[in-house]
């Protein structure tokens, strides 16, 4: 099933971060772009808009939505709960394991990351069990959980300035990767960090 999900497999689960304007959207497209069977989460509704058939969450409860070898789909709220439809988003792609994996990309996760944890978490933790790969992206390090940030397979970091945000990627990923991070300016190929063991998902 890799094949469907481009560069990712099941058990991928990557961050992307960056501040505003350094090319995040830019980056996730180009990462994504052989990705057959994706979810982009689009809570504004712009950044993704031409990457699949835009849905709401309600939609996808037709989980035939999610079935074939081609599926690109867009979420984009339609409610002022961002974190319900979120929450609700993850559930149909879990409960769409039997018709083959997926990628959830989630974007702005600072914007409902306070209320959803529990589901980040266990996307990360268990979304490979489920066949659902993660694309978690966000302006700041420090609004990906914790947990997310220890377990994600790849970290493509683009300009980050706050110390708080420098200093969490210290944390997870060592000193090396936080001046890469710091020193990055537009122009320059992403910060990338890789857990060993999977150096093969470049």
């Amino acid at each position: 099933m890799t094949g469907n999900l481009g560069p990712l497999d099941q058990r991928s689960h990557e961050l992307v971060l960056g501040v505003p304007g350094s090319g995040k959207t830019h980056h996730v497209k180009a990462r994504l772009a052989r990705a057959r069977r994706v979810v982009f989460f689009d809570p504004t509704g712009h950044d993704y808009s031409a990457e699949g058939e835009q849905v709401t969450a309600g939609d996808l409860l037709d989980l035939e939505l999610l079935r074939g070898a081609v599926c690109r789909l867009v979420v984009v709220p339609e409610a002022d709960d961002v974190a319900e439809e979120f929450q609700a988003t993850v559930a149909a792609c879990r409960a769409a394991a039997d018709f083959g994996g997926l990628v959830l990309a989630a974007d702005e996760v600072g914007d409902y990351a306070p209320r959803c944890g529990e589901a980040l978490t266990r996307l990360h933790r268990n979304g490979h069990h489920d066949g659902v790969a993660s694309v978690l992206i966000s302006q700041c390090a420090v609004d990906i959980p914790k947990t997310c940030r220890r377990t994600a397979t790849r970290v493509t970091s683009l300009l980050q300035t706050a110390s708080a945000d420098l200093d969490a990627l210290e944390t997870e990923y060592g000193p090396e990767f936080r001046e890469r991070v710091a020193r990055w300016r537009p122009g320059d190929p992403p910060a990338v960090w890789t857990l060993p063991t999977f150096n093969h998902s470049r």
